[in-house]
């Protein structure tokens, strides 16, 4: 139920071609990138509903450069036609890329450094939700939701800390849950991934500092998205679900967005080894 976030851009090729089973759009602002102030951004889960509202605020930053990633190479597209990438405007490619598969992951870290130089930030948006009690969970509903949620997790940070090390630092955010800190029945697989997330961000966080990197978690409760519909869709659902939040609402995928941006811009580089709640108090307030 709960989860859930410089100078003028060269004009670009409008290209899209395979590489190694990818798609790839190619842009010629590579050959300027590295000497560029203008922000690297990766966003993994990019075409969901909350990954989406992340790649259209990062690309309204002046220059900004948005490597766009996910499974799906039609929605790919789709979403590299919508922010533009590859027309002029923010720069950037999509890539496809299933973020279980580690290979996968690193391949799209190092395309990325390759092509622009660096990279400055980068956000894993995949998930999943599994409402169901711990005896009614499968032992592939469980491992699926372990990897989808955590294993991916590791694997982008694994990848993009072997970059940002060696280029000056950068920021990496995950999308934990609400559920993770505040205990709600029928949420245990989905739970112990996000608590592992939460675990992952902390460590990492204290292990990369030095390196100036930063990394933190979103923690949204229910959020209005296309993978949420079957709870947001059913008024008495949705009505459950918005007396559990002490705003009495459920977020919106902009909202969480909005903190994911906030955290992975440079001008909050003091910021790290934090969980940000996005969650209408979900997880730290009693409703009334």
């Amino acid at each position: 139920m709960l989860r859930q976030f410089a100078s003028r851009v060269p004009r670009c090729t409008t290209s899209l071609r395979y590489a190694n089973s990818s798609l790839v759009t190619r842009s010629s602002y590579a050959s300027e990138a590295s000497t560029s102030s203008a922000p690297v951004y990766v966003v993994f889960g990019a075409y969901g509903g909350i990954g989406s509202e992340l790649c259209s605020r990062l690309a309204r930053q002046p220059g900004a450069v948005v490597v766009v990633a996910g499974r799906d190479t039609a929605r790919l597209e789709e979403l590299r036609g919508r922010l533009g990438l590859g027309l002029g405007g923010s720069g950037g490619m999509a890539l496809a890329a299933d973020v279980t598969d580690p290979k996968q992951v690193e391949d799209v870290i190092n395309r990325t450094a390759e092509t622009y130089g660096r990279i400055d930030g980068v956000a894993n948006c995949v998930g999943s939700i599994v409402l169901k009690s711990a005896h009614a969970t499968s032992d592939e509903e469980f491992n699926r939701t372990l990897q989808l949620n955590l294993n991916s997790c590791f694997y982008v940070l694994r990848s993009a800390v072997k970059k940002m090390m060696s280029s000056g630092g950068g920021s990496i955010v995950f999308c934990s849950s609400a559920v993770a800190r505040h205990g709600i029945p029928n949420h245990e697989a989905i739970a112990a991934a996000k608590a592992g997330v939460n675990g992952l961000m902390l460590s990492a966080a204290a292990t990369y500092a030095p390196k100036n990197i930063r990394v933190n978690c979103v923690a949204p409760g229910l959020t209005r998205t296309p993978l949420a519909a079957r709870i947001t869709s059913s008024p008495a659902a949705l009505k459950s679900s918005e007396a559990m939040h002490a705003l009495k609402r459920v977020g919106e995928a902009g909202e969480v967005a909005a903190a994911l941006e906030f955290l992975l811009h440079p001008s909050n580089a003091f910021i790290t080894g934090q969980v940000l709640g996005v969650d209408g108090g979900l997880g730290s307030l009693k409703p009334q």
